[in-house]
């Protein structure tokens, strides 16, 4: 939730506040005995269901210094638990939320929500903790109820999920602080500068009791949040290329993550060249500072690395970094991750077919960890001395200075600030291959035409001498893409664009007994849909999934939903052949041009009551409001968007990047990542053994020598796919 971090609190037996050099995050240690720790559990006996008074840091007004003042904390109600809190942080949001500069201001408050402690007693209907478990309090939750819970690719739990404006806990819509009976508001549901604090049950997870809480307390959210955003979503594997944009705690975290899979080359990128010493300590291998380069820095990396890094992550909720962090990895298997929250007026902005060129997009919150699953395991990552924790903490100042924290990261905000204008304004929304891209090559329109020119791409004959792998006689199915076999693109499992294409690279060959006036449309559009669905968004047997696109690509799309037993398929355009559509298992259409709103708002009431969206969409016109509908139409914590469309060369992709950030995650493909002479012949098996059905995608046929009305039937959108046989 930032990347900055200090520690207070106030303790007997001694307090230390230890600060990160370099990325200014802090962690208040505390020196208990283990007697003083006995004490703790034999005192809980004494306090459990009585109030206790206890001393806590409350911040009366915006921007005002902290005071110290005594509270009473109330017992907890159902499923709560009261926790002493042995060490606790200050995070980039309190200081945001204390200084209340646009969103409404709600005080008097208790900050804090990154700590550890011992649970001091339990509520009604508490069962999985007990007095004297040693716990991490989290500002999001996990119910273990809800639907995102129940899912293997959320954990944005519906019940917990954070609320930075509720001030009061869930179950009676009260406090449980207060000073001589004037309420003290919560925050996030934590409220950890406090020795005794009030949590939720769902978020509180219990951990090893031997793992030492002033080290492990730093899990309750930076550092977990960029490892995870590693670990968890970009999932580099040995020996990669990963990109970290910003050196803050949670950048390190990510870099860490990043060290701990393997990965080859970690390049850090920073406005700030004093950070790139710490960061070695992290695994970064090299630093780039984008004020030192006249170019933008996701060209510089390309330039790095020969085309792009394998997997990036952002740590800084910069608008610009976001969209090079994205530019700057691979094309064909590149995987960008967005971690730091942006401003609410900004716009992720790139040109689709940086989508389109089989990059991944995706977005994370706190790394994808469910608290009470996961972050047990997060610790004992540090107790295998897997995870080095002590590298994040080298500095220390007293409690009596608790202020002087703030003052701390305000001034590292304030010399961030200084350092940002300017200086990442110039980078390119979006760059390269824009020009290569054509349109509607038919119509000569978006692109510079070519003429004469003999068109045509999908077909089906025998083959002449030449190449190794096909004889005379074979049958095969010519490809506009191709695969030679050697190239790093094809050797990769993650890829199948193709840059260095011979003849024979371009050549499928199939089975013989496959009748080639049917299998011959699998040579493009029918083979991206189907894989579009299939190979890329991957929807699971009962899930929901959207169509953008009535097309012939759009009803392979909808065919390969069918095949994965998706339990509703939904159509959205302004055109439709009715009586074709019910033919591919296409359960409702939406046409935008009969609603008011937003079509993707019109499918998200449409799905799941109405308050969220669909599994998987994807995206089959080109154009580019359905390729942003298509992605903020889909779920938040798993939802997949499929872009496959050609846009215009003048389009922009554009949407908040929240909408990311709630890890949705956005894919373009190419060809249904189908490699043409690898796999195109299993999908003619999938034919010939009645799992595709071809022939409902053929509406007409024509001899060659009417070849103009084929042109004319697809023109008019009467037809899906027009056979022209050639020896007519």
């Amino acid at each position: 939730m930032g990347t900055l971090r200090s520690i207070h609190s106030k303790f007997p037996h001694g307090a230390s506040l230890f600060l990160l050099k370099g990325n200014k995050q802090s962690v208040f240690r505390i020196t208990v005995a283990q007697e003083r720790r006995k004490g703790i559990r034999m005192m809980s006996a004494n306090t459990a269901g009585q109030v206790i008074h206890c001393k806590a840091a409350v911040a009366w007004e915006a921007g005002k210094p902290l005071k110290i003042e005594e509270v009473e904390v109330a017992p907890p109600q159902v499923m709560e638990v009261r926790l002493k809190i042995l060490f606790t942080s200050l995070c980039h949001t309190d200081v945001y939320f204390w200084e209340a500069k646009g969103q409404t201001p709600l005080f008097p408050r208790i900050f804090g929500h990154e700590a550890g402690g011992i649970v001091e007693s339990v509520g009604e209907g508490v069962t999985d903790l007990k007095p004297g478990d040693h716990v991490l309090p989290v500002f999001t939750g996990e119910c273990k109820e809800c639907r995102h819970c129940k899912s293997e690719e959320s954990n944005m739990c519906d019940l917990l999920r954070i609320n930075t404006d509720r001030g009061v806990m869930l179950s009676d819509g009260k406090t449980r602080f207060s000073i001589n009976g004037q309420p003290i508001y919560h925050f996030v549901g934590t409220s950890t500068f406090s020795e005794y604090t009030v949590v939720h049950v769902g978020c509180v997870a219990k951990i090893n009791p031997a793992a030492p809480l002033d080290k492990v307390c730093i899990l309750s959210c930076g550092i977990s949040t960029g490892l995870g955003a590693t670990l968890n979503v970009a999932k580099p594997k040995k020996g990669s290329t990963v990109a970290i944009f910003g050196l803050g705690a949670v950048g390190l975290a990510a870099a860490e993550g990043a060290r701990i899979a393997g990965a080859s080359r970690i390049i850090g990128v920073d406005l700030n060249t004093n950070r790139f010493n710490e960061a070695k300590k992290f695994g970064v291998t090299e630093f780039v500072n984008p004020k030192d380069h006249d170019k933008p820095v996701q060209e510089v990396i390309a330039q790095m690395t020969g085309g792009g890094v394998d997997r990036s992550i952002e740590c800084t909720g910069s608008i610009n970094a976001m969209i090079s962090a994205f530019e700057c990895v691979h094309d064909g298997w590149g995987v960008a991750v967005l971690v730091g929250v942006p401003s609410k007026d900004d716009a992720f902005k790139t040109h689709p077919i940086n989508v389109l060129n089989e990059r991944t997009l995706k977005g994370t919150f706190f790394g994808n960890y469910k608290p009470r699953s996961d972050l047990p395991s997060v610790v004992e990552k540090y107790m295998n001395k897997e995870l080095q924790l002590e590298k994040f903490i080298t500095h220390q100042v007293p409690f009596s200075e608790i202020n002087k924290a703030f003052d701390y990261m305000l001034k590292e905000f304030e010399e961030k600030r200084n350092r940002n204008r300017g200086n990442m304004d110039r980078v390119a929304m979006w760059h390269g291959f824009l020009e290569r891209q054509p349109t509607n090559p038919e119509d000569g329109l978006g692109q510079t035409p070519l003429f004469p020119r003999i068109f045509g791409h999908e077909a089906g004959e025998s083959v002449g001498e030449g190449g190794t792998d096909v004889k005379p006689g074979d049958h095969v199915l010519p490809v506009f893409i191709g695969e030679c076999k050697e190239c790093r693109q094809c050797k990769s499992g993650d890829s199948n664009i193709e840059y260095t294409v011979v003849h024979v690279g371009c050549v499928a060959k199939i089975n013989p007994a496959a009748p080639l006036d049917k299998v011959c449309i699998l040579s493009c559009g029918i083979s991206t849909g189907l894989g579009a669905t299939l190979n890329v968004s991957k929807p699971k047997k009962g899930s929901t999934v959207t169509i953008y696109g009535l097309g012939a690509v759009g009803l392979a799309a909808a065919e390969g939903a069918r095949m994965a037993g998706t339990s509703r398929i939904m159509i959205s355009m302004q055109r439709v052949l009715m009586k074709v559509t019910n033919r591919f298992g296409v359960t409702e259409f939406v046409n935008p041009k009969d609603h008011e709103k937003p079509v993707q708002e019109v499918i998200s009431e449409m799905t799941d009551g109405g308050v969220t969206g669909v599994d998987r969409s994807v995206e089959c016109t080109g154009s580019i409001n359905a390729m942003i509908s298509a992605f903020e139409c889909v779920h938040d914590g798993w939802g997949v968007a499929v872009l496959v469309g050609v846009p215009n060369k003048d389009d922009a992709f554009k949407t908040h990047p929240m909408n990311i950030l709630n890890e949705r995650t956005l894919k373009g493909t190419f060809f249904g990542n189908c490699k043409p002479r690898s796999d195109l012949p299993s999908v003619v098996e999938k034919h010939m053994n009645k799992e595709i059905e071809l022939e409902k995608f053929i509406t007409h046929e024509v001899a060659f020598t009417d070849i103009n009305k084929a042109f004319e039937y697809m023109l008019k959108g009467e037809s899906l796919r027009c056979i022209i046989r050639m020896d007519a």
